[in-house]
C-alpha cells in the first residue's frame, strides 16, 4: 500500500469515526431532550378544567401563583392567561387573604386566595361568573368560596399544582 492510499484510508476511517461519534452524540442528546420534555398536563390545569366542567355557571377558572418569574397565571380555562403576569386582582388576595371582586358587563370576576389542604396560601384562584338574575357581589363571593373550597381539598401542597398528570 502506498503512502497516499494509506492517507486516504486513514482519512476515510477518521471521517467515519467522527460521523459515528456525532451520530451517537446526537442520539443521546435527543434522548436527553425527550427525557426532559414534560409529559401530561399540569395538575393545576386539569383542576381548573374539571372545576369549570362541574360548574356551568362559570365562564372562566384560573390559578395564579408565585414562581421563579414572579406571580404568573399557571393554569386557566382561557389559554391566553397562562404565563401572563399577575394583575392587581391576582395579587391582592395572596397579599391580604381577602376576596377581590369586580363587576363587569359580562358578569362578575372573583379572585380568592388559594390554600393548600393545610390552610397555607399558595396562590390565587380567579373565577368568572356568567351573568344571572339576582346576582350580587355577596352571592358570587359566597359561590366562589364554595368552589375554591372544593378545589383546595384536592391540593395537598403548592408543589402538587406543578406536578404533571397523565
Amino acid at each position: 500500500m502506498n503512502v497516499s492510499h494509506r492517507i486516504r484510508v486513514r482519512g476515510t476511517l477518521a471521517a467515519a469515526a467522527f460521523m459515528a461519534a456525532a451520530f451517537v452524540s446526537s442520539q443521546s442528546a435527543f434522548a436527553r431532550a425527550q427525557a426532559k420534555t414534560p409529559k401530561g398536563k399540569l395538575f393545576a390545569q386539569k383542576l381548573v378544567e374539571a372545576t369549570q366542567a362541574k360548574h356551568p355557571e362559570t365562564n372562566e377558572v384560573g390559578i395564579s401563583a408565585m414562581t421563579s418569574r414572579g406571580c404568573v397565571g399557571i393554569a386557566s380555562t382561557d389559554k391566553g392567561e397562562i404565563g401572563e403576569k399577575c394583575e392587581k386582582d391576582d395579587l391582592e388576595p395572596m397579599r391580604t387573604g381577602k376576596p377581590y371582586v369586580e363587576k363587569e358587563k359580562d358578569g362578575f370576576d372573583v379572585s380568592l386566595p388559594l390554600h393548600d389542604s393545610t390552610g397555607k396560601i399558595i396562590g390565587t384562584v380567579g373565577i368568572g361568573f356568567k351573568p344571572s338574575a339576582g346576582q350580587t357581589e355577596a352571592s358570587v363571593t359566597q359561590q366562589a368560596q364554595k368552589i375554591a373550597s372544593e378545589m383546595e381539598a384536592q391540593i395537598p401542597s403548592k408543589e402538587k399544582l406543578f406536578s404533571r398528570t397523565e
